[in-house]
């Protein structure tokens, strides 16, 4: 027998959320606009799920997946802490639904100084789960970025031996090392290490994004024109003088 043309694997994707505390179209859709004249390129077609759980009912299902469309996001589904009367509801209108992801305690977890190695302590009979810490290789790039070109480091971190010019992108699953000026877009964690961090000899970069979480130009002045790395803090993107 031949083998199938089709396969259904599970897996898992970064995704941005937009959370709605309003049910008025107005409103949202002049807050959208505000913050995509921010960074019009950033946000050109990002696939996002709406969290609608601070909204109060009736809403406006419909409108919000046309307004969010209209916006040039691409409208995959709605999340949040909804009622199974809501879920129907959705579901009727062809609407797709993803429950909030709940966040398991922490294991015990101890670093063996030989390996360097992670061990996550389980039940009794069971075997050990080893993480290792080093997670990514190094994708090198030698020479400048210019203007309109695009490097991404695809589950690696990425090291630029050169600098980053207006208009270009460097992009890594990983921490981003820029050994030049970063006058670019520059996004570490693209896949979603919220660990990841950005390191540059000189801070003049257009945007910088670590997981998900953005900062445009004028939110890098306590840096600018300095070495510099940024990282992030309980979702909050922090910058700190690179000594």
């Amino acid at each position: 027998m031949a083998d199938a043309s089709i396969e259904f694997k599970g897996s898992s994707f970064t995704l941005s959320v937009l959370h709605l505390k309003s049910s008025k179209l107005a409103d949202i859709y002049a807050d959208l606009t505000n913050k995509i004249a921010q960074a019009p390129d950033f946000f050109y077609l990002v696939p996002v799920m709406v969290n609608i759980e601070k909204l109060a009912c009736p809403i406006d299902y419909q409108g919000i997946k046309k307004l969010v469309e209209e916006s040039n996001f691409t409208f995959v589904g709605f999340t949040g802490a909804v009622d199974k009367e809501q879920r129907l509801i959705m579901r009727e209108l062809g609407f797709s639904f993803v429950n909030t992801a709940k966040i398991p305690p922490p294991k015990k977890s101890t670093v063996t100084a030989e390996t360097g190695k992670e061990i996550i302590e389980t039940k009794k009979n069971t075997i050990p789960k080893i993480i290792n810490n080093n997670l990514y290789t190094d994708k090198i790039h030698r020479g400048q970025i210019r203007s309109g070109q695009q490097v991404y480091a695809k589950d690696q971190n990425l090291v630029v031996i050169g600098s980053v010019s207006a208009g270009a992108e460097v992009i890594a699953d990983g921490n981003i090392h820029v050994y030049g000026s970063l006058r670019g877009r520059a996004i570490a964690g693209a896949t979603g290490h919220h660990k990841a961090q950005i390191y540059c000899q000189n801070l003049e970069a257009e945007l910088v994004s670590i997981n998900g979480n953005y900062w445009l130009s004028e939110s890098m002045e306590e840096h600018w024109g300095s070495p510099a790395f940024i990282h992030l803090t309980d979702s909050e993107l922090m910058s700190s003088k690179l000594i």
